[in-house]
C-alpha cells in the first residue's frame, strides 16, 4: 500500500497532469504516472490514453468550480487574480519571475520558451522536490475559463495539442512520483 504521503503526492501528481500534453491525437498519447516507494518497496503505475483523461473532464470541472481559491504562502488568491498574473507572465519574456530561498526550502519559477518551469526544494522535512515543466499554453487554456472556474476541458485539449513530454518529478526520501506522456501504452 502506497504511504500517505505517496496518496498525497499521486494525487497532486493525477491533478497537475490532467492539467498539463500536441502533434498526436488524444487517441494516440498516454499519461503515464509512476509511484516508487523506494525502500518501502510500495510501486504504483497508471497508464491511461489520454482520451480516457479527457472524458473525466466534466468531472474535475465540478471539482474546482464555486468559491475556489489557491493558497500560496498563507494566503488566499482567487482564479481572476491568477488570470491577471497569469497575462502578464504570459507576455513576458523568459525570465525567473519568482525565487524564495530560505532556510529549509527554495522555490523558483520561471518561464522558459513555451514552458512554466517550477522548482520547489525541501531541505528540511522530507526531503520533497518537485520539478515541473508546464506548456505555456496549457496554463493560458486552464486560466481562458471564466469567474471563479478553470476551464480543465480546455486544458486538457491543449495538452493533446501540445503532445509528448515530460511533465512533473516529484522526489522524496521515501518515494518517486514521475508523469509524463507519450504514444506507448507501457513504459
Amino acid at each position: 500500500m502506497i504511504g500517505k504521503s505517496g496518496k498525497k503526492i499521486l494525487g497532486m501528481a493525477l491533478l497537475a497532469a490532467g492539467l498539463t500534453a500536441g502533434s498526436a491525437a488524444a487517441a494516440d498519447l498516454w499519461l503515464h504516472v509512476k509511484v516508487d516507494g523506494g525502500k518501502n518497496a510500495e510501486m504504483a503505475e497508471i497508464n491511461m490514453p489520454l482520451a480516457m483523461v479527457e472524458s473525466f473532464a466534466p468531472m474535475l470541472q465540478g471539482r474546482v468550480r464555486g468559491g475556489h481559491s489557491i493558497k500560496l504562502r498563507d494566503r488566499d488568491y482567487d482564479v481572476d487574480q491568477l488570470r491577471r498574473v497569469w497575462r502578464q507572465l504570459e507576455d513576458g519574456p523568459d525570465a525567473t519571475y519568482v525565487t524564495v530561498n530560505e532556510p529549509d526550502s527554495k522555490l523558483r519559477i520561471a518561464k522558459s520558451g513555451r514552458y512554466l518551469v517550477m522548482t520547489a526544494v525541501d531541505r528540511g522535512g522530507d526531503g520533497e522536490n518537485v520539478e515541473a515543466r508546464i506548456p505555456v499554453s496549457v496554463m493560458g487554456a486552464l486560466l481562458s475559463g471564466s469567474g471563479d472556474s478553470l476551464d480543465i476541458g480546455a486544458a486538457l485539449r491543449e495538452l493533446v495539442r501540445y503532445g509528448e513530454g515530460e511533465l512533473m518529478t516529484v522526489t522524496s526520501d521515501e518515494e518517486t512520483v514521475r508523469i509524463w506522456i507519450d504514444d506507448g501504452a507501457e513504459r
